[in-house]
């Protein structure tokens, strides 16, 4: 392949990843799972999916964990912060990097800006998907969507049986003040 060619390549492999949603997904199990499992750790252990809480080395921003016999690592690197404004109305811009790689090696790497403006009310928060820096496909693409469906899933039927009791209970009041008796 010449210089051409290979820029093309390179420009077409750019595209099937953000055609595939990669940076969303990629994101979403970050955001969702990953960056505040140290939380769930000591405060819901039970909520994170076994598989990946019984692999899983954390070191700063990185995460390392198995799943369907891959061994993945996903990091995340914030860099420079930018404010623009004071006060109400003011916004901070963050440049991200996510990486994921797996069994050793980089598969996918995007940049992300994530922003919060701060309101009379309430922050706003904005993501902005960035440009795609690495990618080579595999079973990867289709694992990662695996897994955070996997992750989502599992801690929400947790969720879920623990609020059972509480729903029955609901449930029978319920039914007592609309003059209901079991079974009907």
């Amino acid at each position: 392949m010449d210089e051409a060619e290979i820029r093309a390549e390179i420009e077409r492999r750019r595209k099937r990843a953000v055609q595939l949603g990669l940076r969303e997904t990629v994101w979403d199990l970050y955001y969702s799972q990953f960056q505040s499992i140290d939380d769930y750790l000591k405060k819901e252990p039970e909520t994170v999916l076994p598989e990946v809480k019984d692999s899983l080395r954390r070191s700063g921003n990185e995460s390392e964990f198995r799943f369907n016999n891959s061994n993945y690592g996903l990091l995340c690197l914030a860099g420079r912060v930018e404010g623009c404004g004071r006060g109400f109305g003011s916004t901070e811009t963050t440049s991200m990097t996510i990486s994921l790689s797996v069994d050793g090696e980089c598969v996918f790497e995007f940049e992300l800006k994530k922003s919060v403006t701060y309101g009379e009310d309430m922050p706003y928060f904005h993501e902005s998907m960035g440009n795609v820096k690495a990618f080579v496909e595999g079973p990867w693409v289709e694992q990662v969507s695996e897994l955070l469906k996997a992750m989502k899933s599992y801690r929400q039927e947790i969720w879920r049986r623990k609020k059972a009791p509480r729903e029955a209970q609901k449930l029978k009041e319920d039914m007592k003040r609309f003059g209901l008796k079991g079974g009907q």
